[in-house]
């Protein structure tokens, strides 16, 4: 079977890029022909083309015509589904809070999956029929994460994985209160790591939500799901089945992260316990049994045979109207604004008076450099004076365009790459 999954980027080892690299894996193992759409690709993407994955970022590029397409994300998948209009479509919502992920109803989407509860309410909430939808919560590597040696009675080195700030003091406290001493790794700190299943043997418990604890608790350590929007408390055997379903996630984080809170959960510590949650996880969250489940969801999209050309035609127009830049603030501004990638209207304003003070201040400076040659000097400063008055220009007008260059510009370019330039642009102005 020829799978072509969708992505909206690739190269930031985000959320949905680890599930799309381990399920193009799987369905590799499994005999599969796998090719990965992203219309941005970052420089660290070429690790998945290193490992033999076909990567593309321009649609044209795809070499065949697959046989189903696994997509993530509204906009490439609207992308994938104009190129191949005849192939049917599997379509993952991965997040319950972005408009990216949130789906639309069209006939060439054949079947609809979250990955958990609160997602499957944002799917249902969007029109969704529940007998389109599947629950197919994530999975782990067991080939890459393996299981560590068996827990200590008491911890002794803790690992705090977090995307957000915030976290970290309380947790701190905590491990300083029982002795424990306390790594932090993730995005939210200063220390990164691309390989996660190298890091988390060391560590007897673990602090982290979603994803993140679920590797955690499948490699053995004993878990504590919380983090900057919240707390739930210690994974056990006893709940570990329903917070799967909740993908260990904001659902679940109904108390504030506190330092009590938090030394309650580690006063429950039980090596024992922990060791029946992996267990448990080893028999229902493996890779193989995850690409299983797609596999059947494949096999029944493309047995249902093609839409009609009408309703195929309605509904590609409808979504081309939402998500196509237009004066018109639709879905596609929705989800520009969300990703919040321009720079605010002040900076804006900030950048325009800046430049007309630095050609105020040549004017001035080739004034007294050039005196004596007042042609000269009055030829420069009719120049410079034109550019000051299209500044001024530049500025009297930018606050009737800004919102549309801000959605342009958010919808064209992804939140990692600002970072990147953020970055960039730091380490220059240092050297």
């Amino acid at each position: 079977m020829r799978v072509l999954i969708t992505n909206f980027v690739f190269g930031t080892r985000s959320g949905s890029e680890n599930v799309a690299e381990l399920l193009a894996d799987a369905l590799r193992v499994a005999g599969h022909h796998v090719m990965i759409f992203a219309p941005t690709l970052i420089d660290d993407a070429h690790w998945m083309i290193h490992t033999g994955h076909l990567v593309y970022n321009d649609i044209n590029q795809i070499p065949y015509r697959p046989d189903v397409i696994h997509a993530h994300h509204v906009s490439p998948c609207f992308i994938a589904m104009a190129r191949f209009p005849d192939v049917p479509v599997v379509y993952t919502c991965h997040s319950s809070t972005f408009e990216l992920e949130a789906p639309m109803l069209h006939p060439q989407i054949r079947h609809y999956v979250a990955v958990d509860e609160a997602c499957r309410d944002k799917c249902l909430s969007r029109g969704i029929p529940a007998d389109r939808l599947t629950i197919v919560p994530n999975a782990v590597d067991a080939r890459r994460f393996i299981s560590r040696p068996l827990l200590p009675d008491r911890p002794g080195r803790a690992l705090l994985l977090t995307k957000l700030s915030g976290v970290a003091e309380p947790v701190r406290g905590a491990c300083a209160e029982k002795g424990i001493i306390l790594d932090e790794l993730g995005r939210g700190t200063s220390r990164f790591s691309h390989e996660l299943e190298r890091e988390l043997p060391k560590y007897d418990l673990v602090f982290a939500t979603a994803r993140m604890a679920l590797e955690a608790a499948f490699v053995g350590c004993a878990v504590i799901v919380c983090d900057a929007r919240g707390f739930a408390g210690l994974l056990t055997f006893h709940n570990v089945a329903s917070w799967r379903k909740n993908n260990f996630g904001v659902r679940l984080l109904i108390y504030p992260t506190t330092v009590s809170l938090l030394l309650e959960a580690i006063e429950h510590y039980d090596a024992k316990d922990a060791a029946k949650v992996t267990n448990y996880l080893h028999q229902h969250s493996p890779a193989d049994k995850y690409a299983s489940k797609y596999e059947k969801l494949y096999r029944s999209a493309i047995m249902a045979g093609s839409p009609d050309i009408s309703a195929l035609s309605a509904a590609t127009g409808q979504w081309a109207q939402e998500l196509v830049v237009t004066a018109e603030k639709r879905l596609w501004f929705r989800i520009a604004s969300e990703m919040r990638w321009m720079p605010e209207a002040k900076t804006i304003v900030q950048i325009l008076d800046q430049s007309k003070s630095e050609i105020l201040s040549e004017l001035h400076s080739v004034a007294e450099r050039q005196v004596s040659n007042a042609v000269s000097v009055e030829a420069q400063a009719e120049s410079l004076r034109t550019r000051i008055d299209k500044l001024d220009h530049q500025i009297s007008t930018s606050m009737n365009i800004l919102m549309s260059l801000r959605a342009m510009y958010q919808a064209l370019v992804p939140s990692p790459l600002r970072r990147l330039g953020a970055l960039l642009r730091a380490r220059s102005a240092v050297k």
